[in-house]
């Protein structure tokens, strides 16, 4: 059995939960639908199978004093800052590349760092039958896949191939395909084809993985050598810092999936038997937060007369009051105020992207 190391992806900017989430503080930082703050949830979740001396984080350089104050545990060489977004290959591939100088036989589990989990046993029993896994079908790849709970078009998805046995008492199989994200009456199609969502949840060998990225994503490994090289043996420091200033950018901004996942000709797929949560959007919180008898879901101070079917989000010291208004989300923080259809929660990012097009940074 080897080791599991845990790649931790904590560099987005949740414009989705605007207000809320800003970018001095996006929404992996924030405690939403847990007591816990996003990350720290996720470090805690996956720490009896890869505690935090084998967990590498990668989040924006600007947040790096943050994560390394929430979750001091880990090791500070192993929370990396980002000096600009390129998506998930280079974010992943550098990781991974640090982890293979420290531990080359590991098992690597690469996860988003704002979900939401429940049944935590389950969970990591799954993960840790990861490396148990790929050890026994010599597959470059493992993703793990989630049952679905409703149509929608938020996730890709992923269909299943041919059935290879259980472990961890959970049935294993061949990747048939991963699909794009469809609309929802193609999603429905696909549930009831039993296909699952696509969590962005992944475990691999280094070596396999930065020969996958050698085949699909060329140049991308040498790029990433100068950078790795000055990490030198786990102390990171200032010639670590110059080089990732001066590399990082470079690289080509490209997700994990389009660039080599999709690609791969063996990939495993296992399905996670937990409750599952992206917490991607406002509309999350309907899942999180029971409603009233009118359908209205309230966090915080809220209060809704003669309404239905109403999201409101109310924090610091502020109350939010509707009347006679149905379908709404209301959130509001110390300072902005934000209202659109609950049918548009995915659109509050579009507001994100005016404000930045005015010059409103104050409110970013």
């Amino acid at each position: 059995m080897t080791r599991t190391w845990a790649v931790i992806m904590a560099g987005g900017s949740g414009t989705r939960f605007w207000p809320r989430s800003r970018r001095a503080r996006p929404k992996q930082l924030l405690p939403i639908g847990s007591a816990r703050p996003l990350l720290r949830a996720t470090s805690e979740r996956i720490a009896p199978l890869a505690p935090p001396a084998r967990q590498i984080v990668i989040t924006g350089a600007r947040h790096v004093d943050a994560v390394r104050a929430m979750l001091p545990e880990v090791p500070p060489a192993q929370i990396i800052g980002e000096p600009e977004g390129r998506d998930t290959a280079p974010c992943i591939g550098l990781a991974t590349r640090i982890v293979e100088r420290l531990d080359p036989e590991a098992t690597v589990v690469a996860m988003p760092s704002d979900h939401l989990v429940a049944e935590q046993d389950a969970f990591v029993a799954a993960l840790g039958a990861a490396g148990e896994a790929l050890g026994r079908h010599a597959a470059p790849v493992l993703v793990f896949g989630i049952a679905p709970t409703r149509p929608t078009s938020a996730y890709g998805y992923l269909r299943p191939g041919a059935p290879l046995g259980e472990v961890a008492g959970l049935r294993l199989c061949r990747l048939a395909a991963f699909v794009e994200k469809p609309d929802e009456a193609r999603a429905a199609v696909l549930i009831g084809e039993g296909c699952l969502w696509n969590a962005g949840l992944f475990a691999f060998r280094p070596a396999a993985l930065r020969a996958a990225y050698d085949r699909h994503l060329p140049g991308m490994n040498a790029a990433l050598d100068p950078i790795v090289e000055a990490w030198g043996d786990g102390r990171g420091g200032a010639g670590f810092e110059a080089a990732l200033r001066a590399g990082f950018g470079r690289l080509q901004k490209v997700s994990i999936d389009y660039g080599v996942m999709e690609k791969l000709d063996d990939c495993l797929l296992l399905p996670l038997a937990v409750t599952w949560d992206d917490v991607g959007s406002w509309s999350a919180l309907e899942r999180l937060v029971a409603a009233d008898a009118a359908g209205n879901v309230v966090e915080g101070a809220g209060l809704a007369l003669d309404a239905r079917g109403n999201l409101l989000a109310a924090g610091g010291d502020g109350l939010i009051a509707v009347r006679g208004v149905d379908d709404l989300i209301v959130v509001h923080t110390h300072d902005v105020t934000m209202v659109c259809k609950r049918s548009d929660a995915e659109g509050v990012k579009h507001i994100v992207a005016e404000l930045e097009r005015r010059g409103l940074e104050a409110y970013l």
